[in-house]
């Protein structure tokens, strides 16, 4: 069978000790690198027998679940990154404790120019809920090539998933499992859809089942993947909390939406920009300049498809009020026909979604970043 295998796909014989080497028991990231760069190669490792005083199990049964793997990736287009390949996640492969491999299903570019965690907690609220649909509505706009990354788990994770689905942003989804099954099974239609518009990822082989201690394993991924993460809403302590800290022990940015003292779901949050290990946002417009990711010497207008359900007379006044120079009240009042009362009922709802901006002397602008 191996042999039909690798001569139908070409694919290459290190590939089997590779893979062999990343499912030896007990094995640490951190150690099998440290392995890998002593020796040179997972084939060395594997043929030397060099890993027997870390998990002594047989060579052959190990090149045996190699090749069960292989044969089960082949079948279901399931893409194998070694941590030497030239396309695993440099950003990943900077951390000490990478995974050695990553099993990966769809089309997202793991070495895209910009990415982003989006984690919270799995009780979520709904204010929580839609600050995360606002959060990636605002950036399909204003950074349209960004890849959302997230854990597919309740909360705020699936919200982010389903919100870049929507959105068409490209997103990836780090599972704490094998290929064989999901959890949880209600995301499962979520999951067919991020296929298509993303990636699934896991560091585990196929037949590998989600456990408690796994979720919190694979968090390293999620901010080791990303150059920031945003943390939605947490409690005092939480998985998202978790991911924060690997992020902050990365070397990346790390932001928090605030909540209110007695807001139990916002308590992480909070807790974070108290330690000063995540700066505060309010919207994505913080992320963007916090990150350098706006184009420099360029004003970036905030778009009124940002906002395409406003109502009619809001957009009316929207339309009349010019993106460079400032407008009067009065003149809003003549080219409209409104009322002043209605257009200072309406423009205030458009200075609340962020869209104008008012100015000394009655006069309103739109609002740029």
């Amino acid at each position: 069978m191996r042999k039909k295998i690798f001569g139908k796909r070409f694919m290459e014989e290190q590939r089997r000790y590779e893979i062999a080497f990343s499912m030896i028991p007990n094995l640490k990231p951190t150690d099998a690198r440290k392995l890998l760069e002593k020796v040179g190669s997972a084939e060395t490792i594997i043929k030397d027998k060099l890993f027997h005083s870390i998990g002594n199990i047989p060579t052959d049964k190990l090149l045996k679940r190699a090749d069960e793997e292989i044969e089960y990736c082949l079948k279901y287009t399931i893409k194998i990154r070694f941590l030497s390949d030239p396309d695993y996640p440099y950003r990943l492969s900077a951390c000490e404790d990478a995974p050695l491999i990553l099993y990966g299903k769809g089309d997202s570019n793991l070495n895209a120019k910009q990415m982003l965690a989006v984690v919270g907690t799995r009780r979520s609220t709904p204010r929580g809920r839609e600050n995360t649909e606002v959060l990636i509505r605002d950036l399909a706009v204003l950074c349209p090539d960004i890849i959302i990354v997230s854990g597919l788990a309740y909360g705020i994770d699936i919200t982010a998933h389903r919100a870049s689905i929507e959105k068409k942003l490209n997103t990836v989804a780090v599972l704490a499992h094998g290929f064989q099954q999901l959890y949880p099974p209600a995301h499962r239609q979520t999951a067919l859809e991020i296929i298509r518009n993303g990636s699934l990822l896991t560091e585990l082989p196929s037949g590998t089942p989600s456990e408690g201690w796994r979720f919190i394993q694979r968090n390293r991924i999620v901010a080791g993947l990303c150059d920031a993460c945003v943390v939605m809403e947490s409690a005092e302590k939480g998985g998202s909390l978790h991911t924060a800290e690997m992020a902050v022990d990365y070397g990346r940015e790390v932001f928090a939406y605030p909540g209110r003292p007695t807001d139990t779901s916002s308590q992480g949050c909070n807790l974070l920009i108290k330690n000063q290990s995540a700066a505060l946002i309010e919207e994505a417009e913080d992320i963007l300049k916090a990150m350098n990711w706006l184009p420099a010497k360029r004003k970036k207008i905030i778009q009124q498809k940002l906002f395409s359900d406003i109502p009619q007379n809001q957009q009316a006044l929207f339309d009349l009020i010019n993106t460079d120079d400032s407008i009067s009240l009065t003149e809003l009042s003549e080219r409209s026909g409104f009322g002043i009362s209605e257009i200072l009922s309406s423009v205030m709802q458009l200075e609340l979604m962020g869209l104008i901006q008012s100015l000394p002397g009655n006069l309103y602008s739109r609002k740029t970043i």
